[in-house]
């Protein structure tokens, strides 16, 4: 979706064919403020005075400007999704939804705000040996090698090979 920015607001971007005319309305504000111009100068300018706009009338009727969240919220996923989820944050030791949040927090570049038992760095160890033996073939064939994987890591091993989409046995 194309947005537009200004004074920490963001706007939406859209074309009407039949009108001829861009339109948006800012997004993230309790109320709706909308805005529209023939050229993509014009929707610029009409959006940055929309905003402003908004901001006199919220400091003359003395309501606060930003829209309000619970801090509640549900995705979809998949159930394997779900699966893996759930099982990572098994193996960090916390709930999927601590870990949901952390994942999160870091996708927005935003540390958690609560203390919370999530490791802030998970700590490295030195990988196990995986390999039985050193492949002996070039990328691209079909040979089949076999592999020592660590209970844990054997949900991780399962999405990678989906992904690429290679058979795997136990």
């Amino acid at each position: 979706m194309n947005t537009l920015k200004y004074k920490g607001y963001i706007g939406s971007v859209a074309y009407s064919e039949p009108d001829k005319v861009f339109f948006g309305k800012i997004e993230g504000i309790d109320g709706l403020v909308n805005y529209e111009g023939e050229s993509v100068q014009e929707l610029t300018a009409a959006f940055k005075e929309a905003v402003d706009d908004y901001l006199i009338f919220c400091e003359e009727h003395n309501v606060k400007p930003q829209k309000s969240y619970t801090g509640t919220f549900n995705v979809r996923i998949s159930p394997e999704t779900h699966r893996i989820i759930a099982n990572l944050a098994t193996e960090a030791g916390i709930s999927i939804n601590a870990f949901v949040k952390k994942a999160l927090c870091e996708a927005a570049n935003k540390p958690p705000k609560e203390t919370s038992p999530i490791p802030q760095e998970y700590s490295y160890q030195e990988p196990e040996p995986s390999m039985i033996m050193e492949p002996q073939f070039k990328y691209g064939t079909t040979n089949t090698i076999k592999l020592a994987i660590p209970n844990k890591d054997l949900s991780l091993v399962q999405e990678l090979a989906k992904r690429l989409g290679w058979d795997i046995s136990f």
